[in-house]
């Protein structure tokens, strides 16, 4: 093999340093994608700890909240294969802001970073480095932006629970079935997240040179 011929892999280690430093130096965007990011799982892990709440009200709410309930007819209701359905509706409806979000916040990044990605094709980067770069980009804003997500939706989740339930919130959603709840969670944002930058990494290593650099952001 000729020395024209031969490539340069760069190992994770080198993509990884390269990715945390272009992160710093764009540190405003990178808070705005992330807080993003936030915001679509903090939707989804209000809807699905509000969900757990009221799934328990019947069995583990206090006689005085269920005869409150009763009076209000929550119970009827929450038992309902119309409030069933209406829960699965929402459960979908928030993972699909949560991936429109996320992959809206992606694509942003990428149009912001046209003449970057020409001068790293132009230097002779590969689409292999350039996936990596993204995804290794987005899976870090990913991760703080579902923990963050994740704190702000209990928050709501439980300032509303005892809004409406007072002191039984707590044994509504008790902390070993909340742990469980937010592993789950911050797994679907991890996934949401890379999955959602799949196609914009695919679409920056697959950019012309000469389109990068020409284009106007």
């Amino acid at each position: 093999m000729t020395p024209m011929q031969q490539i340069a892999i760069l190992p994770y280690r080198k993509v990884i340093a390269i990715a945390m430093r272009g992160l710093r130096f764009r540190l405003v965007k990178t808070f705005l994608v992330t807080c993003c990011i936030a915001l679509a799982l903090a939707f989804l892990t209000y809807i699905l700890c509000s969900n757990g709440m009221t799934a328990h009200l019947a069995d583990r709410a206090s006689d005085a909240l269920q005869q409150r309930l009763a009076r209000e007819g929550m119970l009827d209701q929450l038992k309902s294969a119309d409030k069933q359905s209406q829960t699965a509706w929402m459960l979908g409806i928030a993972l699909l802001i949560s991936f429109v979000g996320i992959v809206n916040a992606m694509l942003i990044s990428v149009t912001e970073r046209f003449r970057e990605i020409g001068t790293m094709k132009c230097l002779g980067g590969l689409d292999s480095f350039i996936v990596k770069l993204y995804l290794i980009e987005s899976l870090f804003q990913g991760v703080v932006g579902t923990v963050l997500g994740m704190v702000i939706g209990v928050i709501l989740a439980y300032v509303e629970g005892v809004g409406r339930f007072g002191g039984d919130t707590w044994n509504l959603l008790p902390p070993g079935e909340l742990a469980v709840l937010l592993v789950v969670t911050f797994g679907t944002g991890i996934v949401l997240t890379v999955a959602g930058a799949l196609y914009p990494a695919w679409r920056a290593a697959k950019m012309e040179p000469v389109d990068a650099m020409r284009s106007e952001v």
